[in-house]
């Protein structure tokens, strides 16, 4: 019997079962106390693709609900009017036809299980890795794995990406079992190596240099503000702004203050025009003691030209200033049309140890890659996610955590209007204050250089499994086509 013939003696459901394996994918990942729905989503796809019920519309009606998730949450508020919408419909039956006729030229061969994981780690791959489409935000598909410790200290070793794809082979092997109870050899060897690569980072110690130079304590500070009706102008609005945060911040005693991503300011680089904003900035500095990181709007007011307008931080240390980070990846097509990309990824040595900042978007890219590169021993993270829904903050949620695991290191998130986190070297978080909470979170943390097995060696055993499993796909693809 052909796999049309057999879906079509299973009549409608299975379309509607495809559908709500989907619905199950994406609830796993956007909300962390439904994570298991992942699991449960990815199994039940497996298990209708291994007995089968493989056509075009079924495999769109499994895609469907994570492109129709980003287009609804995400996209109509980062691209403007109903491009993200018309982008992930088209992109949603892009990859509903790749993964479709690589599924019917692997039907019913004994590797069958192995194109789904393989086609969710080529996917986030790509929209990781490659240069001319990081820039798109898309929701990763590790998110569900970020709330477990354990599959976290595997990242530390083998990164995200490569265990996202030894757990979904896991899943994917335990379908293939449970289909075919009389042939269990292959998938239980699958499932048992990956299940080894997955536990044995977490009986090991993997910090090469466990040797703790100091303990700081950091703090974050969340919460959004909204000006008074009135008529007041700028340089009142930003004022009272000011008086905002520095009211959350009153009670906070840390060695470290991270302010969110919210214009605190202006720094004119010819200092004529920001005289008002750089003494309220010093003084906080200098009221609040230690380390303290703002953002501001940096520009120069003789020429006025975008190519010297950045959204920066301002790092001080009691009114002095000890660095100037710009922000280097900007949201496509709002604060690219009116802020140029900052190129340098500085690290700062201070009292405190080896500071890297990194803002909002920055996250998303090689920034904090980079900074840790550079000798970074714990990052800076201002974020604003305001005008975004839940769906956007839990996905922010997740960045912070694998980058801090995939790079040993520290990160201070602190946000306006989301989720704000001090996460540690292992990817631990020790703090966190939830969506829509105002106030400030505070914890000790210990600085010290700890060797990132990921940069090591993790990142090129991505870019090997990456390039072997894109010819793989793309080799069925291209047989499947002829």
């Amino acid at each position: 019997m052909s796999v049309e013939q057999h879906v079509e003696k299973n009549g409608r459901l299975v379309p509607v079962l495809y559908l709500i394996s989907g619905v199950m994918l994406v609830a796993g990942n956007i909300l962390p106390s439904a994570a298991f729905l992942f699991y449960i989503g990815l199994i039940s796809a497996s298990l209708l693709v291994l007995r089968g019920h493989i056509t075009r519309t079924n495999i769109y009606c499994f895609l469907a609900p994570y492109f129709l998730t980003l287009a609804i949450s995400i996209w109509n508020t980062v691209f403007p009017y109903y491009l993200g919408i018309i982008l992930a419909v088209l992109l949603g039956d892009l990859f509903a036809r790749i993964l479709y006729r690589i599924l019917v030229h692997c039907s019913g061969k004994d590797y069958a299980f192995l194109v789904i994981p393989a086609f969710l780690f080529v996917f986030d791959f790509i929209f990781h890795n490659i240069p001319a489409i990081s820039f798109i935000h898309m929701i990763p598909v590790l998110s569900p794995l970020s709330t477990h410790g354990f599959v976290i200290k595997a990242a530390t070793v083998f990164g995200g990406r490569v265990v996202l794809l030894l757990v979904a082979l896991l899943l994917s092997a335990a379908a293939r079992v449970v289909s075919d109870s009389k042939n269990i050899i292959v998938g239980g060897i699958v499932i048992t190596a990956c299940a080894l690569l997955i536990l044995v980072p977490n009986t090991m110690d993997l910090s090469a240099d466990t040797e703790v130079s100091k303990e700081v304590a950091v703090a974050s500070i969340q919460g959004s503000y909204k000006s008074p009706p009135g008529t007041a102008d700028y340089e009142d609005y930003v004022n009272q702004k000011f008086q905002h945060y520095m009211g959350l911040a009153e009670s906070v005693d840390a060695d470290i203050i991270v302010f969110p991503e919210t214009e605190l300011g202006i720094y004119d680089t010819e200092n004529k025009a920001d005289h008002a904003y750089r003494q309220n900035i010093v003084g906080a500095s200098r009221q609040l003691g230690g380390l303290t990181l703002f953002i501001v709007t940096e520009g120069n007011s003789v020429t006025r030209s975008k190519d010297e307008r950045f959204i920066s931080a301002l790092l001080l240390n009691d009114g002095e200033i000890e660095g100037i980070s710009r922000k280097r990846n900007l949201v496509p097509f709002g604060e690219a049309k009116n802020y140029s990309r900052g190129k340098d990824y500085d690290v700062y040595e201070t009292r405190f140890g080896k500071i890297g900042v990194s803002i909002c978007y920055d996250i998303n890219a090689n920034t904090v890659e980079r900074l840790k590169q550079n000798g970074a021993q714990i990052i800076l993270a201002p974020f604003n996610d305001s005008g975004f829904d839940f769906v956007y903050h839990n996905i922010h949620r997740y960045f912070p955590v694998i980058k801090a695991a995939e790079c040993a290191v520290p990160i201070v998130v602190a946000n306006e209007d989301g989720i704000s986190q001090i996460v540690d070297h292992n990817g631990r978080i020790i703090a966190e204050l939830g969506y829509g909470e105002k106030g400030s979170i505070t914890k000790n943390i210990e600085i010290k250089n700890t060797l990132s097995y990921y940069l090591s060696f993790g990142r090129y055993l991505e870019w090997i499994l990456g390039i072997v499993s894109i010819a793989a796909l793309g080799l069925s693809l291209r047989r499947r086509t002829r």
